[in-house]
């Protein structure tokens, strides 16, 4: 018998290369999580045909459904959009076919000044959150034009950010200069805190004064109590790295 393959630790936002023998099976899925506006036959063939012309990667996301065995939850992104709307889909993919891991800590270390238009702004955010002591990391059209190439970030894009705190100070100090951070650069911000425990917790939320904050992991989503959150990020070793 043949054992189940061996996978990386994998969270939500981490991005994967599809191993090249996997990518037509990833492609011929593609049409089938289309979102419905988008299920028509001239979407359905550029999305497959720019999928296995480029080098579009798998975001590891949360199973809407009980997968089958052996199988883990993926988007695939596109960098267009159709009716105003992002292309997007998802697949299950076998796990025989996670290539290489990217987690947005990666991603966000692996820009170059001049990469990209925004990518000053994005490497300006990451020098933000370390004068806080924060480590930035990135999902969303950011982390994807960083790790592709393809102009997946537009003027009116958000940066979506995820990022790890080693004291409840430093968020705060942190929320309060992302707010002059976003206006300067006309940019919304959508932040998420990893937290001990394997949740995402928004950082408005979790900077608020609300007793219960919403966390979000690879098995749905769940209500935690803020101030325990807070205790727990103070108590983290300061020299901890990033997921």
């Amino acid at each position: 018998m043949t054992a189940a393959p061996t996978l990386p630790v994998l969270t939500r936002h981490v991005m994967i290369d599809i191993e090249p023998d996997h990518r037509r099976l990833v492609a011929d899925a593609l049409r089938d999580g289309l979102l419905p506006m988008h299920r028509r036959p001239d979407v359905e063939d550029r999305v497959r045909d720019v999928f296995l012309a480029t080098a579009v990667p798998g975001i590891v996301c949360t199973p809407k459904a009980a997968l089958p065995a052996g199988r883990i939850q993926i988007g695939v992104s596109f960098p267009f959009r159709e009716d105003g709307v992002r292309v997007r889909s998802a697949v299950a993919l076998p796990c025989g076919g996670v290539g290489k891991v990217h987690t947005p800590w990666d991603v966000a270390g692996r820009i170059g000044a001049g990469a990209f238009p925004a990518a000053e702004e994005l490497l300006e955010l990451v020098e933000l959150g370390r004068a806080h002591g924060i480590a930035v990391g990135l999902f969303g059209s950011a982390a994807l034009q960083a790790l592709t190439g393809l102009p997946y970030m537009e003027p009116r894009s958000d940066i979506d950010a995820v990022v790890v705190a080693r004291s409840a100070a430093g968020l705060r100090s942190f929320h309060a200069a992302l707010a002059d951070f976003a206006g300067r650069h006309n940019r919304s911000c959508d932040v998420e805190v990893a937290v001990p425990g394997g949740l995402g917790i928004k950082l408005t939320e979790l900077v608020s004064d609300v007793a219960a904050v919403v966390g979000r992991g690879m098995n749905g989503v769940r209500l935690v109590d803020r101030r325990r959150v807070l205790d727990e990020i103070d108590t983290l070793p300061p020299s901890a790295p990033a997921p």
